[in-house]
């Protein structure tokens, strides 16, 4: 009786720990999907913003940057911000580019990391400057979101590329 009664004490503790496995696969699947799903909305956020960019919507950047959102431009020559503070802000760095470029194109690739709120973007510059000629450049940028806003967009390019395009001195 002993034996039979240490043996369904193992069966038990078996059977619930199967269940403990089954319960935390079944919850990390969950996690998997909600993050698989917010990544995927983070992603369409970011190609919104460049399609509103090319197509001069500038409005966009109101809908998908958060009101106290940044902008960072560590590389930016001198005469030129660092940083942007606020959605305004951001929209009139924006929508103040018609002021010098006919066309922007952004081709892009945008990369995901194990973090469904952080995004890096690999991308060139494509511009038909308005007195005539092309400006390309190559730049990397990095998103951050919050509750399905950019909190934080950081561009970097090659600010050489940038000088040399519009006569501008580096010290």
């Amino acid at each position: 009786m002993k034996t039979i009664s240490k043996f369904g004490s193992v069966l038990l503790m078996l059977l619930l720990l199967n269940i403990v496995a089954i319960q935390t696969m079944a919850q990390t699947t969950r996690s998997i999907q909600q993050e698989s799903k917010l990544r995927e909305k983070n992603r369409k956020v970011i190609n919104a913003f460049y399609v509103g960019v090319e197509n001069q919507k500038f409005d966009i950047i109101k809908e998908v940057f958060a009101e106290n959102a940044k902008q960072l431009i560590p590389y930016a020559p001198d005469g030129f911000p660092k940083s942007l503070n606020g959605s305004d802000a951001i929209y009139k760095q924006f929508s103040g580019l018609t002021a010098y470029f006919v066309q922007m194109k952004f081709p892009r690739q945008i990369f995901s990391t194990e973090d469904p709120n952080f995004f890096f973007v690999k991308f060139k510059g494509d511009m038909d400057v308005k007195g005539g000629g092309k400006y390309e450049n190559d730049y990397i940028g990095t998103f951050k979101f919050q509750d399905g806003k950019i909190v934080e967009y950081a561009e970097y390019f090659n600010p050489i590329v940038m000088a040399k395009a519009f006569n501008i001195k580096l010290d």
